[in-house]
């Protein structure tokens, strides 16, 4: 829902996306599962990546280009998504220092792209620190700790399992919420 929304933000209105949660929590997932399903463009941050280096990444993510200095890397980027618009995720974004969520600003303002941020919760800090970047997130997203309805059809659906209610709670417990532990467990339980 919160995604078919900034999908459908028009050109020249706020359009960002924050999608946060602790380690685990399913949030690549998810945005490899949406990236994957609806298209975009998808990049993971690394840490210490220097402006021109995410910029080059980003550049060959969205037009198969890597030019070497972070200006011709931003004017094709906004080039090829003016011309074919597209969602931009970025995950790991909480790595990204202000100014490189500047970059994203910039991008998401000279072509209306609506640009997906995930990260843990240092995210939501960074965000909220800058008014400019902050009011142009309309859509937030938390990931919570991962319920026994949850696992019930993770199980059934992923896995093929049948789970006992007491076992989903066990799974709970175990995992703290954690879905990455719980997709780990249900690979060793197959």
């Amino acid at each position: 829902m919160a995604l078919a929304t900034v999908r459908d933000t028009a050109k020249g209105l706020p359009g960002l996306m924050a999608v946060r949660g602790r380690a685990g929590r399913g949030k690549t997932a998810a945005a490899v599962n949406a990236y994957s399903t609806g298209g975009g463009v998808f990049l993971r941050v690394w840490e210490g990546m220097t402006q021109a280096a995410f910029l080059s990444r980003l550049c060959h993510e969205v037009c198969e280009l890597s030019p070497v200095q972070a200006a011709r890397s931003k004017m094709e980027i906004v080039r090829s998504l003016e011309g074919n618009p597209r969602v931009v995720f970025v995950d790991e974004a909480d790595r990204l220092p202000m100014p490189r969520l500047e970059d994203l600003r910039d991008i998401h303002d000279e072509t209306g792209c609506p640009i997906v941020l995930v990260g843990e919760e240092g995210l939501y800090a960074k965000l909220n620190a800058l008014r400019r970047l902050w009011s142009r997130v309309t859509q937030h997203v938390e990931f919570g700790p991962v319920s026994e309805d949850d696992i019930l059809v993770y199980a059934a659906e992923a896995a093929g399992l049948r789970l006992s209610p007491e076992a989903c709670h066990e799974l709970v417990r175990a995992s703290e919420g954690d879905f990455r532990l719980v997709h780990n467990l249900m690979i060793q339980l197959e």
